[in-house]
C-alpha cells in the first residue's frame, strides 16, 4: 500500500463516483466524510514506518508509487500538509449544502483536492505545472455548469494557467543540471523572469490579477472561492519547491527582495481596490488577492520564520474564506445577485449572514481578537524590521479591506424606511454561521492551539528552513 495510493488516486476516485450522486446532501456526507477519513490518517499513521494492528498483523505506507513512468512521492514529511489539505476541502465540502451547490461540485472539489496532491508529490517536480493545467481544466464544470455561458474570467482564468504551465516548463528546460549552480549571470537572470512571471501567472499576482475579481464576480462565490484559494495555495508550495531544489535561487538575497516587494503591493491594491467596489464578489476576490500578497510577503521574510508565516496564513484562510463565502452565497440567492444596489437593507432580515460576510473581511484584514490577527501581527513585525515602507504598504491594504467591509455593512443594515429586524435565515445556514464566526474567534484568541502544528510544515524544506 502506497501513499500516493491513498491520498492521491483514491479520492480522485471517489469523486468521479461522486459525479453520478443525485443529491448534494448526499455526495456531501460522503465526500466530506472521505476528505475527514483521509485527513485523521495522515495525522496518526507514518508513512514508511510499520505499523502494527493486533499481534503479528500490520500494514506499511510505503510514499513512493509508479504510474504512467514517472513517480508519486509523498514521504513522511508531507503527513502534516495533507491533515491541512483535506481537512480543509472537507469543510468546504460539508458546507456545499448549505450553499445549495449542485451535486457535482462535491466529486469536483474531492478531485481538485487530489490532483492538487498529485502536483505537489509528482517526481520529476516539474510535472507538477502540467497537473495543475489539468486541475484548471477540471475546474470548467464546477466554475461553469452545463446550461451557463462561461465569462470572460473563466477564459481569462484558463488563458493565465495556460500560459504559466508553458513559462514554468520552458523554464525546466533551462534549468536541467544547474541545482546548486548556474554556468553564467545572464542564465540566472532569463531564468529567475520566466520562472517569476510563470509563478505570477498560475498564481494571479499583480498585474496578472484580473481574472481573480472577475471570477468571483461573474461566478458563485462559494465555487470561485474555493477553486482560487486551492489553487493559488498550492501553486505558493509549488514555488517554495524551486526555493528548495535550486540552491543559488535560494541563496540569491533579490529573490527574497522582489517576493517582499510584490507581496506588499498585492496587499495594498487587494485592500484598496476592495474599498471602491459595488459588488460584493468583487470585495471577495480583492481580499483573496490580499491574502496571496500576505503569503508572498511571509515567502519574502526567507527562511524558517518565512516559511511557517506561509503555512500560518492556512487556518485563517480555510476559516475566514468559507465564512465569507457562505454568507455572500446565502445573501445572493435572496436578491439574485450580490450588486452593493440588490443587497441593499437585506442585512435587516439576515443579520446572521450579514454577520459573516462582515467579520470574515474583518478576520483577513488582521483584526484583533480574530483568526487571521495572529499571523498579520508578526508579519507587522517582520515589515516593521526591515523597512517602515513595507510595514505602511501592508497597514495601508489592511485599512482599505477593514473599510471595505464596513462599507458592506453600511448597505445591507441601511434603508430609507427601516424595516424591523428579524432573523429570516434557514435553521442549517444559522448553525453554519455560528460555528464558523466561533471557530474565526477561537483561531484568534487562542493561537497556541494550533500554531505549532503549522510551524511544522516546514519539515518538507529542509534546506530552505535550515
Amino acid at each position: 500500500m502506497s501513499a500516493p495510493l491513498i491520498w492521491v488516486l483514491f479520492p480522485l476516485g471517489v469523486g468521479v463516483v461522486l459525479l453520478l450522486a443525485g443529491t448534494t446532501r448526499g455526495a456531501a456526507r460522503v465526500g466530506a466524510g472521505v476528505a475527514f477519513f483521509l485527513a485523521v490518517l495522515a495525522w496518526r499513521v507514518p508513512i514508511g514506518q510499520p505499523v502494527r494492528l493486533i499481534g503479528e498483523w500490520g500494514f506499511r505506507i510505503t510514499p513512493t508509487m509508479h504510474i504512467l513512468g514517472r513517480q508519486l512521492v509523498l514521504p513522511e514529511a508531507a503527513r502534516p500538509l495533507l491533515v491541512w489539505i483535506y481537512l480543509g476541502i472537507g469543510l468546504w465540502l460539508a458546507g456545499a449544502v448549505v450553499a445549495r451547490m449542485e451535486p457535482t461540485f462535491v466529486g469536483l472539489g474531492l478531485g481538485l483536492a487530489a490532483m492538487l496532491v498529485a502536483a505537489l508529490a509528482v517526481r520529476p517536480f516539474l510535472y507538477a505545472a502540467l497537473i495543475i493545467e489539468t486541475a484548471a481544466l477540471l475546474n470548467v464544470p464546477l466554475l461553469s455548469p452545463p446550461g451557463s455561458t462561461a465569462g470572460r474570467g473563466l477564459l481569462r482564468f484558463l488563458t493565465f494557467q495556460t500560459l504559466g504551465m508553458l513559462f514554468i516548463l520552458l523554464t525546466g528546460w533551462m534549468l536541467v543540471g544547474t541545482e546548486t549552480s548556474l554556468p553564467g549571470s545572464d542564465l540566472a537572470l532569463r531564468a529567475s523572469v520566466l520562472l517569476g512571471v510563470g509563478l505570477a501567472l498560475l498564481m494571479g499576482v499583480f498585474p496578472f490579477h484580473s481574472w481573480i475579481p472577475m471570477l468571483t464576480e461573474e461566478i458563485h462565490p462559494y465555487a470561485s472561492a474555493l477553486v482560487i484559494t486551492a489553487v493559488t495555495s498550492m501553486v505558493g508550495v509549488f514555488g517554495l519547491m524551486f526555493l528548495e531544489r535550486y540552491t543559488w535561487l535560494r541563496e540569491a538575497a533579490a529573490t527574497y527582495q522582489w517576493l517582499q516587494v510584490v507581496g506588499a503591493v498585492m496587499v495594498v491594491v487587494g485592500g484598496l481596490l476592495a474599498l471602491f467596489q459595488r459588488h460584493a464578489g468583487r470585495v471577495l476576490g480583492y481580499g483573496i488577492l490580499l491574502d496571496e500578497g500576505l503569503a508572498l510577503f511571509a515567502l519574502g521574510l526567507g527562511g524558517r520564520e518565512g516559511v511557517s508565516l506561509f503555512f500560518a496564513l492556512w487556518p485563517a484562510r480555510i476559516a475566514a474564506f468559507l465564512l465569507w463565502a457562505l454568507a455572500l452565497s446565502g445573501l445572493g440567492r435572496r436578491r439574485d445577485g450580490l450588486t452593493y444596489r440588490t443587497l441593499r437593507g437585506l442585512g435587516r432580515s439576515y443579520p446572521w449572514l450579514t454577520a459573516g460576510a462582515v467579520l470574515a473581511p474583518l478576520a483577513i484584514a488582521g483584526m484583533p481578537w480574530l483568526a487571521g490577527f495572529p499571523t498579520r501581527m508578526a508579519l507587522w513585525q517582520g515589515a516593521a524590521a526591515l523597512s517602515p515602507w513595507l510595514l505602511g504598504a501592508l497597514a495601508l491594504g489592511s485599512a482599505g479591506l477593514v473599510g471595505a467591509a464596513f462599507r458592506l455593512l453600511g448597505v445591507l443594515t441601511i434603508e430609507a424606511d427601516e424595516p424591523a429586524w428579524r432573523t429570516q435565515e434557514q435553521f442549517d445556514e444559522r448553525v453554519w454561521m455560528w460555528g464558523l464566526i466561533a471557530l474565526v474567534a477561537i483561531l484568534g484568541l487562542f493561537p497556541q492551539i494550533w500554531w505549532p502544528h503549522m510551524t511544522s510544515l516546514f519539515q518538507w524544506f529542509p534546506h530552505l528552513t535550515g
